[in-house]
């Protein structure tokens, strides 16, 4: 869901949000999902932890190569921030969802980012961010279900993303919780892929 969500950001935003792309919707699956919480807890991709991570948790084998027992891991509860490319491979974007909702951040090369909420019934007029008893009350552009707003690398709005503890979205129609735990090293890979 979120990247097919950032897939459709990329596309819903245009011009007018500075980002852009084609309208390719995508889903990722939870074998996917399962190898990126690996890569992030466990990388690189050569390190024998983060293959043993996917032959244990993704795969569910419970072996290394060469047969040996692979060290006792659990699953990451509940949902866990990811990375990953988006629109056509001219974006970037890190991101949680838990149900149908979801908050992102994404980035185009040369161009600011951009944090995109999906799955508050409510006003956008009403939505509001809080982070660690902080409030934020960003603008935000509404499009198909989902809220927009800017992320300059600078606000106070995205640093408090990328240190916090906990962010809470809420508007008129209520709120959701999401832990910003994995959530500094998925932007700022998000937003290294952009140059930012």
């Amino acid at each position: 869901m979120l990247r097919r969500f950032c897939l459709l950001a990329f596309s819903t935003i245009g011009a007018a949000a500075l980002l852009h792309g084609g309208p390719a919707r995508a889903q990722m699956d939870a074998g996917q999902l399962c190898v990126n919480q690996c890569l992030f807890h466990h990388g690189p991709a050569s390190s024998p932890a983060y293959h043993a991570c996917v032959a244990e948790i993704c795969e569910g084998k419970g072996q290394v190569s060469g047969g040996q027992a692979a060290p006792s891991r659990q699953r990451p509860a509940g949902p866990a921030w990811v990375s990953g490319v988006a629109g056509g491979g001219q974006g970037r974007y890190a991101g949680i969802e838990s149900g149908r909702h979801s908050l992102s951040y994404m980035c185009k090369r040369g161009e600011s980012g951009i944090l995109a909420v999906e799955g508050m019934a409510g006003s956008g007029r009403s939505l509001a961010i809080r982070v660690d008893g902080t409030s934020f009350r960003p603008q935000f552009i509404s499009r198909g279900g989902m809220r927009y707003t800017s992320a300059a690398r600078d606000s106070a709005l995205l640093r408090a993303l990328l240190s916090g503890n906990a962010v809470e979205i809420s508007d008129d129609r209520g709120r959701v919780r999401f832990s910003l735990s994995g959530s500094g090293a998925a932007i700022r890979a998000a937003m290294a892929g952009c140059g930012l």
